[in-house]
């Protein structure tokens, strides 16, 4: 698989960066051959980069820590945001040499083959990835306040940005990334997802649709916590999104209530995180790729 593997962090998601890196290795060990991981961030510190190089090492993976640069705009990250969210912005002027690539968010979990994933057809369209669970339609959730000032449409789909596959010559043509930055300079109060928000305006509705077991979140345990208010029951029925968990092959530990900090009722979610955090703290604890 020739399509590099892109993540972005600032320092705060070291962690669970690790955790990604982990399952992602032991759901594809074909991953060992030599693809690319490339990690991009603005300013990590060099004690966050040897952690990563030396996971990645011991893991058995070719990883690049790159630093993006992003243009000196006013980025919105109000509301427990981080410039390192747009970083994922900065990707068709950071990677080159790839026609392609698959953008991961790092609070995920791994469980499967994403090979299927990294060549999906996008139909010639720029991106493709999973509509948002929690926000499937403007009209629903808290996404991008302010769209019907924008004249957009309620029933208008919105997706989730923490996994795409970007098709870097369509988007090249299209101008899809030009475009969020331009969103965040027009309309930066309004990006309350940040931005996702950014890229969903640039897409204009233009995007693949990906099935759900590439990007899924855990609605059960979720909707235990303060923070789910699930207003899309007419969308997608919350029993639909439950049965969904069991064919996820990337769990996408969205909201505040991360798993790392404690925060995520317990469950198969929980379960599943903690075991590849567990994993995490064995592999480095090994002084070489041998031991076991």
């Amino acid at each position: 698989m020739a399509v590099p593997i892109v993540f972005a962090i600032d320092d705060a998601y070291l962690d669970p960066l690790m955790v990604a890196l982990v399952s992602l290795r032991a759901a594809n060990p074909w991953l060992a051959d030599g693809d690319g991981i490339v990690v991009l961030h603005e300013n990590l510190s060099d004690l966050a980069k040897d952690q990563i190089m030396r996971c990645a090492d011991l893991l058995g993976l070719a990883a690049d820590i790159r630093r993006a640069r992003l243009p000196d705009l006013d980025y919105n990250t109000a509301l427990g945001g981080a410039r390192a969210n747009y970083l994922r912005l900065a990707i068709p002027d950071t990677i080159t040499g790839a026609d392609r690539v698959l953008y991961l968010d790092a609070d995920i979990v791994v469980t499967g083959d994403i090979r299927p994933l990294a060549g999906a057809d996008l139909a010639g369209l720029p991106i493709g990835a999973v509509r948002d669970a929690i926000n499937p339609t403007l009209g629903t959730g808290k996404a991008l306040p302010g769209w019907r000032e924008l004249g957009l449409d309620a029933d208008r789909e919105y997706f989730n940005s923490g996994v795409m596959v970007i098709d870097l010559l369509a988007a090249a043509a299209d101008g899809l990334f030009e475009r969020a930055f331009a969103a965040v300079t027009a309309h930066g109060p309004r990006l309350r997802l940040w931005d996702q928000d950014a890229l969903n305006l640039a897409a204009a509705d233009r995007w693949c649709r990906l099935a759900r077991k590439w990007n899924t979140i855990p609605f059960s345990a979720l909707r235990r916590t303060p923070w789910l208010r699930y207003s899309a029951e007419h969308v997608t029925q919350s029993a639909q999104l439950i049965a969904d968990e069991q064919d996820s092959v990337i769990m996408h530990y969205v909201s505040p209530s991360k798993p790392w900090r404690g925060l995520l009722p317990s469950g198969h979610a929980s379960d599943l995180y903690q075991r590849h955090a567990a994993s995490v703290d064995r592999l480095l604890h090994r002084t070489s790729p041998e031991e076991a």
